[in-house]
């Protein structure tokens, strides 16, 4: 079986040399090759089985050691070779330390290609077995946990409200959920979660390079509901410490341990906000539906872009506070800003909101249309979902949930646990089995509303046939008055079945103010349950004799 070999090149003309060397290596296959450090980090996620990345030491934007450092925690088995102009001993140390199986020079001979990455990837398929075979929660591929971090377009937009409830309804659906408070200098989590803790992601920043499951679970704070919560400092000034490496790191670590991080990154972007974006799975972007948020957004969007941190068309954007009398609407929202919105929408309902904001449980929140649309949210953004045996954490089932921070919170299951096998999300079938009461209830309405519309049209139509027969046995009459049979026969014949049936139809001739009138009566069908007795439609023509 062939390596398999990812590249990751600034340039096109370094692409093309290196696919040709490698064209020469009868044992590699280069299945994928990438411009930007980013997307090299999106592949490899999504490639199993791969055994060797050539990175080139200009490939940025992420600085090469740094990227080396993050394949190495995130993907153990995977080898990393860095390709450079000059090896020196610096450079090589500095490889070697971030994690890296070998460095290569750029005018390096097919032999030594040969070499470095065959020794590379004999390397990684033997690690990886070893991986497979000491433990079964370690996915072989290196998948770990998402990220989904939140920010806000301006100030006041509720992206803590909304990262809490998230938070809230993963932890209902038994997913283990870390909520992390990255909004440095305005973060408010202690407040709306009525928590008092010590510890913050300060804490964090000194030991970052090397973070254990002990240190996670002494900084950590778990809610009783479930989320286990990193806070962010109580002087905001400290903040500062918290830097884009550290964040990274943080970040990382989480993701190692937990099915799905959350990060409120409030409305102001710094380094680790910036990290935070960049590093995430799903960003979401709060906005409500009046022109400065959507202009906020518009210039956040266009801000990420310019750094190199997100591109609009992979960023989804969340209204809050919408109505039906808003003059922005879901729709209209969308085409400003020209990225997808969740089709969710949360409504504007602030008065539910106050308790359970003002007394620090989300819990006191009772309001059934909010509670329906955050769970709708964390629905639409898979976190309700149980995840697949490729993408299962090392964390614990978080059954223990306890105030005080415990090693077992963080890491693997407490003794004498047992799985419960594959659960699915209570709620999201409470909500499919109240759309399903409410539409049968709806449809006697709506039946109702049918056979009103159908019993006026019948209505239109008995009343035009008796017209036109009415004229029709007027016109017969004036030729023959004394034949009435004729006459019924010639008014017939202007109605269709069945309204022209004996016992439905009647003829008579009467006079009035000396002249004689032909009157058509007709029942008219009923379809209504419940209407009593026929309905008679009369129409009525003159008679003119004829001279």
């Amino acid at each position: 079986m062939n390596y398999r070999i990812l590249l990751g090149t600034p340039t096109a003309e370094l692409e093309a040399s290196l696919n040709t060397r490698f064209d020469e290596l009868a044992e590699a296959d280069v299945v994928s090759a990438h411009r930007s450090s980013r997307e090299v980090v999106e592949t490899v996620a999504q490639l199993p089985g791969l055994d060797v990345v050539v990175i080139h030491e200009d490939l940025g934007p992420l600085p090469v050691l740094d990227l080396i450092r993050d394949l190495s925690r995130n993907h153990p088995q995977l080898a990393v070779i860095l390709v450079v102009s000059e090896i020196t001993p610096d450079t090589f140390t500095g490889a070697m330390e971030a994690g890296a199986r070998g460095v290569v020079s750029t005018e390096a001979t097919l032999e030594e290609l040969r070499a470095r990455v065959s020794n590379a990837a004999d390397w990684s398929r033997t690690l990886r077995r070893h991986l497979e075979a000491a433990s079964l929660d370690l996915p072989v591929t290196g998948q770990r946990g998402s990220i989904v971090a939140l920010s806000g377009a301006k100030g006041g937009v509720g992206t803590t409200t909304m990262a809490v409830h998230l938070a809230m309804a993963a932890a209902r659906a038994k997913r283990v959920v870390c909520l992390v408070d990255l909004d440095l200098q305005t973060g408010d989590l202690t407040s709306f979660l009525d928590l008092k803790h010590r510890r913050s992601i300060v804490d964090l920043v000194e030991a970052a390079d090397d973070i254990s499951a002990a240190m996670l679970a002494d900084t950590l704070y778990v809610h009783p509901d479930g989320p286990h919560i990193l806070l962010s400092p109580d002087q905001g000034e400290r903040g500062e410490d918290v830097t884009a490496r550290a964040a990274r790191q943080v970040l990382g670590s989480l993701r190692s341990r937990y099915e799905l991080v959350i990060v409120d990154c409030g409305s102001t972007m710094n380094e680790a906000t910036a990290m935070a974006v960049e590093l995430a799975d799903t960003t979401l972007v709060t906005l409500t539906p009046d022109l400065p948020a959507v202009r906020g957004a518009q210039r956040l969007l266009a801000m990420w872009e310019r750094l190199q941190i997100r591109k609009p068309h992979d960023v989804t954007g969340v209204l809050v506070r919408h109505s039906r009398r808003n003059e922005i609407q879901p729709e209209f929202a969308r085409k400003l800003l020209g990225v997808p919105l969740l089709k969710t929408t949360i409504p504007a309902n602030y008065r539910a909101l106050e308790e359970g904001e003002n007394t620090g449980d989300p819990n006191r929140v009772t309001d059934e249309s909010l509670r329906r649309a955050f769970n709708r949210t964390a629905a639409e953004l898979g976190m309700l979902e149980e995840p697949t045996s490729a993408e299962a954490t090392e964390a614990g089932d978080g059954g223990d949930h306890t105030n005080e921070p415990a090693l077992g919170a963080v890491g693997t299951p407490p003794s004498g646990s047992t799985s419960t096998g594959p659960r699915r999300s209570r709620h999201s079938r409470d909500d499919r089995g109240a759309a399903i009461t409410e539409f049968a209830a709806l449809v006697p309405l709506l039946l109702l509303a049918l056979l009103t519309v159908w019993q006026v049209l019948l209505l239109g139509i008995t009343a035009m046939y008796a017209s036109h027969a009415a004229a029709e046995g007027a016109r017969q009459a004036a030729v023959t008055p004394d034949n009435q049979e004729r006459i019924i026969e010639e008014a017939k014949k202007r109605v269709r079945a069945p309204w022209d049936d004996s016992s439905t139809f009647a003829l008579t001739i009467t006079p009035h103010d000396d002249a004689q009138y032909v009157r058509v009566s007709i029942a008219m069908p009923l379809v209504l349950p419940g209407t009593a007795g026929p309905l008679d439609v009369t129409g009525e023509s003159r008679i003119y004799p004829e001279a």
